[in-house]
């Protein structure tokens, strides 16, 4: 009678899933190896070199599946470890880009100009409803320039605590001048948009790494 074949194949075996040749661990490598010592030719033995090689890719597979464990491990450890040192932003004031002016106590807050070049600005202040409440102009450096409002109206009056606009327009004799405004507020919470921390400042929301100075 004829006989059928017998083997270690590892294919896949009638309603089981097919292995995916990219997860195969170290315990596949072994049956794989032991599957060919017991099936070589008895006249023409495995050579040692070549059983050699494929002892050491066993070992070598072993070593990268452990190096990727601890790999990923230390990402995570250094992800929490960043995410707890960032509630420590809470509270204090950091200056990142953007044009609000919060009015507390008679006091205003930082503005801050970034310009590329020398130049002389001009600064308007308008309230929440859009009304240009002062206007007053500033010489700026390169570099990160104070444009900071001294919170007196057009008419000289004290402006009301609140939530006020800046807007940089270039002065005479500066249109080429390019510059981005910062303003500093006190970080009121802190939340995680995936890996990156994000701050939030007077109801606005800004990424930690784009925060220019803690204060």
């Amino acid at each position: 009678m004829p006989i059928t074949g017998i083997t270690d194949g590892y294919g896949p075996v009638a309603g089981m899933p097919a292995n995916d040749a990219a997860s195969v661990d170290k315990m596949d490598f072994m049956k794989l190896l032991v599957a060919q010592i017991k099936n070589q030719d008895p006249m023409s033995p495995m050579d040692n070199a070549e059983f050699t090689s494929q002892i050491t890719q066993f070992t070598m597979l072993d070593e990268m599946k452990s190096m990727n464990a601890k790999l990923e491990e230390n990402i995570l450890i250094g992800q929490t470890i960043n995410n707890t040192a960032m509630l420590g932003l809470v509270g204090k004031n950091v200056t990142v880009e953007g044009n609000k002016v919060w009015m507390a106590g008679g006091e205003p807050s930082e503005s801050t100009l970034a310009a590329d070049g020398p130049g002389t600005v001009l600064v308007e202040i308008t309230d929440d409803s859009g009304h240009v409440v002062a206007t007053y102009r500033k010489s700026v450096e390169r570099g990160l320039n104070d444009i900071t409002w001294d919170g007196l109206l057009d008419n000289g009056e004290l402006a009301e605590d609140g939530t006020y606009s800046v807007s940089v327009k270039p002065g005479d004799g500066s249109e080429d001048l390019s510059f981005t405004t910062l303003m500093t507020g006190a970080v009121e919470g802190l939340r995680y948009e995936g890996n990156m921390a994000v701050v939030i400042i007077g109801g606005v929301e800004v990424y930690v790494s784009d925060i220019y100075k803690v204060s």
